[in-house]
């Protein structure tokens, strides 16, 4: 690198960002990147990702197409970017056909610098026949752990990517993630066809975070005690749980709303351009948000229920802090936490006997014996399959994917979802749209809800159509019916139930196993299981240590400032003081019987000391018993 292009580098991020200095590893990646090189970057949350391909993209000709899963970061980062002067789009659902049309051809014939995608479009035809007209100076995909099938957030869309580099040749990729095991780390460059590997990161350690678990009997008390009027997100799992707190917080004269994937679009948009904005302190919501969601001033991060892997606690946890100010990632835990997780668990990847009980009620109730193959089709009910096997809706639904997945059967439409396709060509659809304006609205809906309708069948909702229409359903279905008979769209209405064929012959279900890549996905995801169990479970390893060790990162020394490491537990001197602390740390926020505190500790003090620690503490007034034989602290 010559001097001249290293002070080019500096010039811009002056000019743009007004940063006198590069961030740790930051300016190693993007040499990488102005190099055409294909080039892994891990940076945790907060780490300037978006810089190492932002800068390159200003410098180098042509335009930088990014890809991210993520519609608020791309609407969010392209209004940052214009604001700095430099020319980004983005393409999503919220588009009308005729403004992807014209994206598209700005991006060809225009000066657009970076343009935003989700890899679901990457699979239009329209994208394909424009992408190869453009002129890419290299491919940035962000949230690049989504490649991977053992990541936490795998998408399979993502694995369309790679064919990018038929399209055009000499492509260069920068793959982007805040967190990736040593099995991720090689997955990802497999599947975007790295020339070299080529890995760069930086430290997971982030020392402005400290890490504390909590242990709850009664969360929404405890939550009520820790959580502060300022900058902060609570983390459940489900919707219902979402508005719950919300609606319990605002009770107690907090100003917070709730956020998960059941809102639509335009809720989704106007409650995160509120938090960002600062008109309410607290974001209540399901891990549908977050990611991509840049503000810097989040204080504490709260999981009121346990996250499902270490990297997806990393992940939330690193949205607080990312100003560089001291910040507090908070666990919740309760004695149901583990269970309900190992209920997910089961849930997603159910044993051997449940899949064959499934398939054997499958092929019982059409008489398919064994070895037998045809193209006819069945009906699949998934309720009164449930109710044969004596499973829950989700445990047989998830043996039927598993079913799928491997090819016995073969699924023909979605369950209890109509699909449309439309079908006329787009001259043909303008020129139709002129002389018939009563469908406009109802086609542009259609294009803006379901990004790849022009290419395939996709599955629709009535329900939802109608509501963004302000219509009545039945006027919609109307409206449907009619393009399908001016052969505008393709309609297949939805069936009373799903139809699937058996897509090989059908094999002797007793001598069924399980297939390998299945068997090793099953424990890859119980292997994350037990970390974050171990993890919260322990009470004497520094939080970051483990983290740290869990990614492959080498740390011994501890942070000293986790709760693992302020309370001291795995210290050698005077351990009935240590023991003393950590009761006194567990009565903080709510009293808990004796029974209760031992299980806390007991791995680490036998059962007599425990009792003759806590007797000495009563005694003394440290502590109190209530009526309920309760222990609770005296002041």
């Amino acid at each position: 690198m010559n001097f001249v292009e290293n002070d080019l580098k500096l010039k811009i991020l002056r000019k743009y960002w007004g940063y006198k200095e590069f961030r740790e590893s930051q300016e190693e990646i993007i040499e990488n990147v102005l190099q055409k090189k294909d080039v892994l970057a891990l940076l945790p949350t907060g780490g300037g990702k978006s810089l190492c391909y932002q800068l390159p993209a200003i410098i180098l000709k042509g335009t930088c197409l990014v890809i991210s899963p993520l519609i608020a970061l791309m609407e969010d980062q392209v209004n940052q970017l214009q604001k700095k002067g430099v020319e980004a789009t983005y393409l999503n659902s919220s588009h009308s056909f005729r403004d992807i049309d014209r994206i598209l051809d700005n991006v060809i014939y225009g000066s657009i610098k970076i343009l935003y995608i989700s890899p679901e479009r990457i699979k239009s035809k329209l994208f394909e026949e424009r992408f190869k007209k453009m002129k890419i100076s290299f491919v940035a995909i962000d949230e690049a752990h989504c490649i991977s099938e053992w990541g936490n957030d795998f998408r399979p869309d993502f694995r369309t990517i790679s064919i990018l580099k038929q399209w055009q040749s000499n492509l260069s990729f920068i793959a982007l993630t805040a967190s990736a095991t040593k099995n991720v780390i090689i997955d990802i460059q497999d599947q975007l066809l790295f020339k070299n590997k080529n890995v760069i990161r930086k430290s997971y350690l982030r020392k402005n975070i400290r890490y504390e678990i909590i242990d709850a009997i009664n969360k929404e008390t405890v939550l009520l005690k820790i959580i502060k009027r300022e900058c902060s997100i609570i983390y459940a799992k489900t919707r219902k749980k979402t508005e719950q707190l919300s609606k319990l917080l605002n009770k107690n004269k907090f100003k917070s709303e709730f956020y998960h994937g059941g809102l639509n679009f335009e809720e989704r948009i106007i409650k995160q351009k509120k938090w960002i904005n600062n008109e309410f302190d607290i974001m209540v919501a399901t891990n549908a948000f977050g990611m991509g969601i840049d503000k810097s001033d989040v204080r504490t991060v709260i999981h009121f229920e346990i996250s499902d892997s270490i990297e997806s606690f990393y992940q939330e946890s690193g949205r607080a802090g990312r100003d560089g100010k001291n910040s507090y990632s908070i666990i919740l835990k309760s004695d149901d936490d583990v269970f309900n997780l190992e209920k997910r668990f089961q849930r997603s990847y159910p044993n051997l006997k449940k899949i064959k009980n499934v398939f054997q009620t499958i092929s019982n109730i059409h008489q398919i014996a064994i070895g037998y193959s045809s193209e006819e089709n069945y009906e699949l009910d998934l309720d009164v399959i449930a109710q044969k096997v004596k499973l829950s809706r989700s445990d047989t639904n998830s043996c039927i994917k598993y079913l799928i997945k491997e090819e016995f059967i073969k699924e023909l439409n979605e369950y209890q979802y109509s699909k449309i396709k439309i079908t006329a060509p787009i001259q043909n659809l303008n020129r139709f749209l002129k002389s018939y304006m009563k469908f406009e609205k109802i086609i542009d809906i259609l294009i803006r809800s379901y990004s790849n309708i022009m290419d395939h069948l996709v599955s629709i909702s009535e329900n939802i159509i109608s509501k963004r229409l302000n219509l009545d359903i039945v006027k919609t279905i109307h409206l449907l019916d009619q393009l399908q008979e001016q052969k505008i769209i393709i309609y297949d209405k939805k069936k009373s139930n799903n139809l699937i064929q058996f897509s090989r012959p059908r094999p002797d279900i007793s001598k069924l196993n399980l297939s390998r890549k299945y068997i090793e996905l099953k424990n890859t995801a119980n292997r994350k299981n037990q970390a974050i169990i171990d993890y919260i479970n322990s009470k004497t390893e520094c939080r970051n240590i483990f983290m740290l060790n869990y990614f492959g990162e080498l740390m011994t020394e501890k942070c000293n400032y986790c709760d693992n490491c302020q309370m001291g537990l795995n210290e050698k001197n005077n351990p009935v003081h240590i023991i003393e602390n950590a009761i006194l740390i567990l009565l903080n926020y709510e009293p808990k019987s004796p029974h209760y505190l031992y299980n806390q500790l007991k791995s680490l003090i036998k059962k007599d000391l425990f009792n003759s620690i806590l007797k000495n503490m009563i005694k003394g007034e440290l502590v109190l018993v209530n009526d309920g034989n309760l222990i609770y602290l005296s002041s």
